[in-house]
């Protein structure tokens, strides 16, 4: 067979099915977008940690989804009720705000449903429950796990009630208002606490890893180096000093998420969710679009 020679670019464009420009994003490059917004959010001093209990062993380390990366339907039905921006990936597998890294423990765990992450708008925080009292959540439980809700890629809350309601059904004995005490400010997990992984005067996570300094046989922490690049609105409440002492009850109710739902559209992620996902191309209507979802 002779091979004819071709010039380019070809003359009548790609073949069927392989123009660029009608193409879809691929699964590949829409897994890479999900990893690496996991892993500039869950970045600790330079190191990706488990946000529950910060273990940094890479080889541990696991990427979980709030909502199943299989059940494309129940994100499509979020996305009908608004509960998550329309502008979200088309699956869930593919949307950072869905997902959270993990060690292998903590990631079995939750997605065996042994607990539940509550967010609480008034501290803004997301809250570790241990709702079936195991023994080896007990220390994280009522704390709040390293998730900065002023990051463009912070969970969407809303994700998590459809989390904790199946705990809750895996666990029908368990009251339905359980008896935990979460205080009106949780404090953080105590390992973020204990590695100064806070800073209190940027109020966001630690994410720069240390500077290197001399020689470079060490390195000199600096709680002031942060990586503010995602970062996007500070975090309120640093070690839960602000509690009444009082502590609350945990129902879920239609007045609870109703609170976490409008918390949840007001959130920065919210915003930077929806403008990555709109088509900003050429017209002045597109131009005021982004106007407006910027000034929001």
């Amino acid at each position: 067979m002779v091979l004819v020679p071709f010039t380019l670019p070809l003359a009548n464009g790609a073949p069927p099915g392989y123009e660029w420009a009608n193409r879809s994003e691929s699964a590949t490059s829409s897994d890479t977008a999900f990893d690496t917004g996991i892993d500039q959010r869950d970045c600790f001093r330079g190191t990706n940690r488990c946000v529950v209990c910060g273990s940094g062993l890479r080889t541990a380390l696991q990427r979980c989804y709030g909502i199943p990366k299989v059940e494309k339907e129940t994100w499509n039905d979020l996305k009908r009720r608004e509960w998550i921006p329309m502008q979200a990936k088309n699956s869930p597998a593919h949307e950072p705000r869905n997902g959270l890294l993990m060690c292998a423990t903590h990631q079995l765990a939750f997605e065996g449903l042994d607990y539940f992450i509550r967010y609480m708008p008034d501290a803004r925080k997301f809250i570790l429950i241990n709702y079936n009292n195991e023994r080896d959540l007990a220390p994280y439980h009522g704390k709040a796990l390293a998730l900065d809700t002023g990051h463009r890629y912070s969970p969407f809350p809303s994700v998590f009630i459809i989390h904790e309601m199946r705990v809750r059904g895996r666990h029908p004995f368990t009251p339905v208002i359980p008896d935990v005490d979460i205080e009106d400010d949780p404090p953080f997990q105590d390992w973020i606490v204990r590695d100064g992984l806070f800073d209190p005067n940027t109020r966001s996570f630690v994410r720069a890893a240390p500077r290197r300094e001399g020689n470079g046989h060490g390195n000199k922490n600096n709680s002031n180096s942060n990586n503010n690049d995602n970062v996007v609105s500070p975090m309120p409440g640093v070690f839960g000093s602000q509690s009444t002492g009082q502590g609350q009850g945990l129902p879920l109710n239609n007045d609870v998420i109703r609170d976490i739902l409008q918390a949840t559209h007001q959130m920065e992620s919210w915003k930077a969710c929806q403008i990555e996902g709109t088509d900003w191309s050429g017209t002045a209507e597109n131009i005021k679009k982004y106007q407006a979802l910027s000034e929001k």
